[in-house]
Formats: structure tokens, sequence, C-alpha cells
């Protein structure tokens, strides 16, 4: 059983998925929404691997925790239907500083195209590593 994980962002979702044990997170791809249907790839990623949970990156409000904005109701809205279609559990993951972690480790040597197709799925990634060691008690 593994954990899959996702940065949902406007035009693209980074995807990333546990090792079976659950203690490392491994970068799986980015989905480009203009391009490909979020659900026919998430069905394609279900049929592969035994998905036990998904978690999804949830950019909370340092100032408003309790307010909920556009982003955070079409985060809401996916994660509902993923929890109802593929029946697992959803766990919504503080990734607010995510991106922007991942901005500053990346290498200054990508371009910035490269960089923009990598950076949502190292930030799923970091977000659910961040999830994985809170899981296993790192």
């Amino acid at each position: 059983m593994r954990i899959l994980c996702l940065d949902i962002g406007n035009s693209r979702v980074g995807v990333a998925i546990s090792d079976p044990l659950k203690i490392t997170a491994q970068p799986l791809m980015t989905i480009e929404l203009k391009n490909k249907d979020l659900f026919d790839e998430l069905d394609k990623i279900f049929h592969t691997y035994n998905i036990e949970k998904v978690v999804i990156g949830y950019p909370l409000s340092k100032l408003h925790p309790d307010l909920k904005d556009e982003k955070l109701k079409k985060i809401d809205e996916i994660s509902s239907r993923i929890g109802s279609r593929y029946n697992v559990e959803i766990v919504k993951w503080d990734e607010r500083f995510s991106t922007k972690a991942v901005e500053r480790v990346m290498n200054e040597e990508l371009n910035w195209k490269k960089k923009k197709k990598a950076i949502d799925k190292v930030a799923a990634v970091y977000i659910l590593q961040g999830y994985l060691d809170f899981y296993n008690g790192n």
C-alpha cells in the first residue's frame, strides 16, 4: 500500500508517491491540466499502484487560517471527488511554503521552463515527505 500526494495548482498538479514502506516520497509526474484530465490521469495511477491514502497540499493562510479562498474551495471539491471516486482516506496537509522551499533548493542552472515543470512534482515530494515524517514519528 502506498500514499499518493497531490499539489493542486491552477494549471498543473504535482504528483508524488511513497515507497511501499511509507518511508520516502518520490516524484511521479506533473499533470498539465490544459492538456489532460485530472481524473483520467488519477485513474491510471490508481490502476497501477495500490493507493491507500491521498495527501493533498492545503495552503492555509497564515493570517486567517479559518478563511477559505477560491483555491481552497477548489481543493476541497477535488478532495471530495477523489475520496468518493477511489474510496480512499484524504489528508489535507499544510503546504504553505512548499513551492518557495523547493524553488530555493532547485538548481539555478535549470531554465525557467524546465524548472516550472519540475517544481510542482518536487513540491508534492516535499509535502509528502513532511507528512511521512510526521506519520512515522520522525
